[in-house]
């Protein structure tokens, strides 16, 4: 039970960072575009709009503006005629006959009072109250009225008054009434995909022309000049359509990118996981080697020392030549299986040891008769660089040694048949460098990778503890060794050692 409540959470928290890493970066980016991609159609849509406002607000001026022409040309055509009552009633009746954007005809002294009409006035109506017709008096030009209910007909109109002036005297107010629903008709007509609302100052609607759904429309304004009216025109947006349609989309594209991502990031993290696993291991070799190392290397070191001096006093007590051969062999394998435990024993766990200031300079000097005698053996080139400066560095000097003699040898054995050999000394930044490079047979790149892990070897007869045992001895001073080569080029191996700033000695314990 305690298992399979542990294989659900870790299938939860997978599940969790997959969609936290994938899906949701996916639909969270496919939102912002999508909205974006909505801001940038609804601002098509709002000027869509605003030119379908645009053009009804002309045409409603241009309506008011030829009433309110043909009303001044009648005020006109009153006061050059000088017409009586009853002449007007006839030309009032013929004009609302005539226009069937007109209601009624009226005609209005000063005061106020409708005297005729072409719509019959039962009881007396005085319109001296409305704002219209006192800004007509007031001004002596054509004045509009706002929308309001007709004191004749009780209808919903727009009333126009244009005043007849005679030498600096009204002689009298002529009234028109302006039927709304004819404007409404009007402006259907020019109906294309679009709906029209007319509101007054008040946000009252006059006049709603065309049907869409208001909830999927965008909406755009415009005011007419001449009168307190605000044109609005509503065009059907398909926004939620498209966001759907975009979010689709952009979710199709983004979600395969996040997923490669989240798997390049797997992947990355699944190699350093390897990767530590494997210093892990390696770390563990040097661990069992080195238990191994301690506890059987002075083992074997004695019987060896006994077997040593056995074969020391056969040797004197047989001469033949036969058996001193193998007396040599024996002694020969004696010297190299003592060889192998003094390695391992390096590779174990020592006690608490001193490190010294010393000259890597004068470390090289001291083997370089050894080096130099085993170059002209192989019939190699040797040549030793050093700097102008001593080159203090903290360290054992038997160890730095063994591992510049170590790497002078692999060099050697990588040229079998003759070559050149150079140990180079120099000062890097706050280190020394020391570099052993070789024109051998060179290593490829898996073998460099290898190169320093325990028992591997390139030779017959190498026990593959040589360069494990070199940085070994390298990183417990706190230093670097680096491999570079390439097949038939040569092998280049550098030493990097921190330089000793201070004088003094210091103990430190192999890490």
């Amino acid at each position: 039970m305690v298992f399979l409540r542990f294989v659900k959470s870790f299938l939860k928290k997978k599940w969790f960072i997959y969609l936290s890493l994938t899906l949701v970066p996916a639909a969270v980016i496919s939102f912002i575009l999508a909205q974006h991609q909505v801001s940038s159609v609804e601002n098509q849509y709002k000027s869509e709009a605003q030119e379908f406002a645009d053009f009804h607000a002309m045409n409603i001026e241009h309506f008011l503006s030829e009433t309110v022409g043909r009303l001044e040309m009648l005020a006109t055509s009153i006061k050059i005629q000088n017409n009586n009552i009853d002449d007007l009633q006839k030309i009032f009746q013929e004009m609302a006959e005539k226009d069937p954007r007109f209601s009624g005809f009226y005609w209005s002294n000063s005061n106020g009072d409708l005297l005729i009409g072409t719509n019959p006035i039962n009881n007396p109506i005085n319109v001296s109250d409305r704002p219209y017709f006192q800004h007509a008096l007031k001004t002596g030009q054509t004045s509009l009225s706002e929308a309001h209910i007709g004191r004749v007909m009780g209808r919903y109109i727009i009333s126009v008054a244009t005043p007849i002036v005679d030498y600096g005297k009204v002689k009298g107010v002529l009234i028109a009434s302006l039927r709304i629903d004819e404007l409404g008709a009007a402006i259907n007509t020019l109906i294309n995909e679009e709906m029209i609302v007319v509101t007054d100052e008040t946000g009252q609607t006059l006049i709603k022309a065309g049907s869409i759904p208001l909830k999927n429309s965008v909406k755009s304004s415009m005011e007419v000049t001449q009168i307190p009216w605000t044109i609005s025109a509503y065009v059907t947006s398909e926004n939620d359509l498209i966001f759907r349609k975009a979010l689709l989309q952009y979710f199709i594209i983004f979600l395969p990118i996040t997923n490669i991502l989240f798997l390049s990031v797997q992947h990355l993290l699944l190699r350093k996981r390897i990767n530590k696993d494997k210093e892990q291991i390696e770390i563990h070799k040097l661990e069992l080697i080195g238990n191994l190392a301690a506890s059987t290397a002075h083992e074997i070191r004695n019987p060896l020392t006994g077997i040593k001096g056995l074969v020391k006093l056969l040797s004197e007590e047989f001469r033949e030549e036969k058996a001193q051969t193998y007396f040599e062999v024996i002694q020969l394998e004696i010297d190299r299986i003592n060889t192998i435990v003094g390695e391992l024993l390096v590779l174990g766990k020592p006690t608490a040891y001193t490190l010294k200031t010393y000259y890597a300079n004068e470390i090289v000097a001291e083997i370089e008769p050894i080096i130099h005698s085993e170059a002209n053996f192989m019939n190699v080139e040797l040549s030793i660089h050093y700097h102008s400066d001593g080159l203090p560095v903290s360290c054992i000097k038997d160890h730095l040694k063994q591992v510049i003699l170590n790497l002078a040898k692999n060099s050697l054995q990588a040229m079998p048949n003759g070559g050149r050999l150079s140990i180079n000394l120099e000062s890097l930044d706050d280190s020394c460098l020391i570099t052993v490079a070789d024109n051998g047979i060179g290593m490829q790149k898996e073998q460099i990778a290898q190169a320093f892990k325990p028992f591997f070897t390139l030779k017959k007869d190498g026990s593959g503890l040589g360069l494990t045992v070199c940085k070994r001895i390298i990183d417990s001073y706190g230093g670097k060794i680096l491999i570079k080569s390439a097949p038939n080029e040569g092998t280049q191996v550098e030493i990097i050692l921190p330089l000793v700033m201070e004088e003094g000695d210091r103990k430190q314990k192999p890490q």
